[in-house]
């Protein structure tokens, strides 16, 4: 869990970031790698064929961080472009792994047996989560941030209730609700 002292300081960071100050960039830097690493490692967990490591893949999400113009508001806003961007290479790094072995007949893979795929049969899967989750954002956006948080970020549901400022009870709620619409949206 992250501690209130290091949320602030975070939020102070963006802030001087925002406002032009390049050593306070370096700062933040410093300060949310270890987190975004970790993002990276749970991640990578979940998908255990994935040729990425997880300082690769953290360097990667930072990278896409750092060009970005996006104009963070906080600490729980940084945490979840951290979220959307470890997302983001690890479907473009199975884009790439499929380019040339694209195929019509692709398997149907349930969501809960995905970790025990081969890679390319895994890399198809999470092309089809990616879609699925797109779909679903445009339908509840906010449920598809709690996937993307729990399952992309690593966030623990009370981290997700924190950030996203709902109950855990809502959480709770929205992953299931989420799960059940992704596993249908699977299926199709």
């Amino acid at each position: 869990m992250r501690d209130a002292a290091g949320d602030h300081d975070i939020t102070r960071l963006l802030a001087a970031w925002r406002e032009g100050d390049e050593q306070a960039r370096e700062a933040l830097m410093q300060r949310v790698y270890v987190n975004v690493r970790a993002i990276a490692a749970q991640s990578l967990r979940a998908m255990p064929a994935a040729t990425l490591s997880a300082t690769d893949l953290a360097h990667e999400a930072l990278l896409r961080l750092l060009g970005s113009e996006l104009d963070w508001n906080d600490r729980q806003h940084f945490y979840r472009v951290a979220a959307q961007a470890t997302r983001q290479v690890l479907v473009d790094a199975a884009r790439r792994r499929l380019s040339d072995k694209r195929g019509g007949g692709a398997p149907h893979v349930e969501l809960d047996v995905a970790q025990a795929l081969p890679t390319p049969e895994r890399d198809e899967q999470l092309l089809r989560i990616d879609e699925a989750l797109r779909a679903l954002a445009s339908d509840d956006a906010r449920r598809a941030q709690v996937i993307e948080l729990v399952y992309f970020g690593g966030l623990s549901r009370s981290e997700v209730a924190a950030t996203l400022a709902v109950s855990e009870g809502t959480v709770d709620r929205d992953l299931r609700l989420a799960r059940a619409w992704l596993k249908t949206a699977l299926r199709a």
